[in-house]
Parts: C-alpha cells; structure tokens; sequence
C-alpha cells in the first residue's frame, strides 16, 4: 500500500528503519487494536507486557540452568504470507487479512519483491509475535511454557530457557531448534547460547538468583553519566538499579564526580 511510510534510515548495525506515515500510524493503531481485540499474547511474550526485558530474566532466577535462542532477522521473516495466515488463525476474514498484509509490509530491496515487517510501524511488533506463536516454533514454546520441566520466555526475537536440569533446558532448545526449521526461521548461532549455570542477554548475566549488568554495559553507563545530563543520569541510575542495587550504587558514586551540578545533586538524593 503506498504512502504507510515517509522514509526510511539504516541503523548503524545495518537495519532499515522505516518511519510511518500519518496514513501508515493511523493504519498501525487500528490494525493493533483489532489483532490484540481477538488475540491474547502467551504469558511469556515479555515484550507485549510490563517489565520488558528485566522482568523476563527476573523470571529464571530460581532456576540453575539456563540457555538462549535468537531468531536471526525477525521482522525479514515475517512475510505477507505468513501474516496473512496467522490472522485467518484469529478470525479475521480474508480481505481483511490480506489488506493488513499489504499495509504492513514494505519492499526492503527494490525489485526483489521480498515484502516483510519493517522496523518502525506501529503494528509491526504485534503481528511479528502473532506470527511466531500461530508458529511451529510458537506452538512448541506454548508445550514447554505448560511443562513442569522448562520455563521459556521469549522477549521480540530472543528466547530465554531455564530449569533445574541441564538436559531438561537441553532437550527443549533442541526441539525449539527442530520448530525454527519447520517454521522457516533461521537462528543465529552466535547469538544462541547453550544450557550453562549462567548466561549473558540484552547485557546481562543471569545466573541462579542474580542479575547483573556486565562490565562493558557499565563502563558505558559511567561514561554516559559523566557526559549527559541529570535527566539521562538518573534514567540509567533508575534502570541499573532495577537490576542490581550495588551497580546502581557505584554509579552513583560517579555521578558525585560529574562536571554537571545537577547530576552531583541527583547523586546527593540517593544517600
């Protein structure tokens, strides 16, 4: 559908941005609210409810083993097709459906026809995880999130296992690696991580009862905070802290050697 978009950026890993049009977010508004009107996102779709990304590791610390999944360009595997399909699933009628397809998508390489999600729409996001969950990959997280054995959670294009047993957390990924063939998502090996008494995602260890933000996050934060200002200061002390308190502790006590008065003052409030 032309118009839905005004134009588009590449981010500096490479991803296209596009940013929608006024037509293309009033289209994202409506077609949001009428896929979440049928379809009620699985519990453990962390990026459709509060908490996001920290909440979803929070949810593993009570276990000792622990393993990761990524789906390798995400939102490129969300074709036409594919969305097409996963609305019928909810009851949306043909027409209907196909229309929301063609609004949805964009052409990412000129003449090559390869229509799929962009980054960037405001419905993008919610069609993606409709998509994966009337998935083979989708239905088999549904089986392990029921099984007393593994807990999954899946935040975007990230999936997270935990357990008590290592063959247990094994035994899921493998089947969920069988799912991504079955379902044509591709994984990104680099990024997957297998069972371990403690892994690394969205720049955070999680190991059994603790979370903490890795050394290379934080000496980012602390550059940020000695060159931002108190808004951006306390934003990252807050987001830290939601993590782990003695991190957000020793950011503070940066804060106290910034140039900017103001972030100083903000480190003076947390004493």
């Amino acid at each position: 559908m032309l118009g839905t978009y005004e134009h588009k950026f590449f981010l500096p890993k490479g991803s296209q941005v596009f940013v929608p049009s006024v037509l293309g977010r009033r289209a994202g508004v409506a077609v949001h609210a009428e896929v979440r009107r049928r379809w009620r996102p699985p519990h453990y779709f962390y990026h459709l409810r509060p908490g996001g990304h920290v909440a979803a590791l929070r949810g593993h610390l009570h276990n000792r083993c622990f393993a990761t999944l990524d789906i390798s360009c995400f939102f490129d595997s969300i074709t036409r097709a594919r969305i097409h399909r996963a609305l019928r699933s909810i009851g949306i009628g043909h027409d209907r459906a196909w229309e929301i397809a063609q609004e949805s998508t964009v052409e990412k390489t000129l003449r090559r026809r390869d229509f799929s999600l962009p980054y960037g729409f405001i419905q993008s996001p919610v069609l993606a995880s409709l998509a994966l969950d009337r998935s083979a990959f989708g239905r088999v997280m549904k089986t392990i999130a029921r099984s007393n054995h593994t807990r999954v959670n899946c935040y975007v294009d990230d999936i997270i296992l935990s357990g008590i047993e290592e063959q247990a957390v094994e035994d899921s990924r493998l089947a969920l690696v069988a799912a991504a063939r079955r379902s044509g998502f591709v994984l990104n090996e680099s990024k997957s991580q297998r069972p371990s008494s403690a892994i690394t995602a969205f720049n955070i260890m999680l190991s059994n009862g603790d979370l903490v933000v890795t050394e290379e996050r934080m000496y980012a934060f602390e550059d940020a905070i000695l060159s931002s200002g108190h808004v951006s200061a306390a934003a990252i002390i807050a987001y830290v802290h939601s993590i782990n308190r003695n991190q957000a502790e020793e950011l503070v006590e940066i804060a106290r050697g910034s140039p900017d008065a103001e972030v100083r003052d903000l480190a003076a409030t947390y004493c």
